[in-house]
């Protein structure tokens, strides 16, 4: 992760992503309101750039490079959700 803005209306970050062909590809990433977040046991300290992360969400459907975030796998494998359990 690139960047962490924990801020209303949705927490984004910025991600560096590994294409099949090896190169790196700057993607957006998109959460709810910090609220919602926070429901689900997110906080501000929660990521930090640098940190590595798995993101799974759904991308854009017009093709950018930008995913509408559901939930992510911290390093130590913990599943952190976004919307919901």
């Amino acid at each position: 992760m690139t960047t962490f803005n924990w801020a209303n209306p949705h927490v984004m970050f910025g991600m560096d992503v590994k294409d099949a062909s090896g190169n790196i590809q700057k993607w957006n990433v998109g959460g709810p309101a910090t609220n919602r977040m926070a429901a689900n046991g997110w906080e501000k300290a929660t990521l930090k750039p640098g940190d590595v992360v798995t993101a799974i969400g759904y991308q854009f459907t017009d093709g950018q490079k930008i995913l509408r975030l559901q939930k992510i796998i911290m390093p130590n494998g913990k599943e952190m959700f976004l919307y919901g359990r």
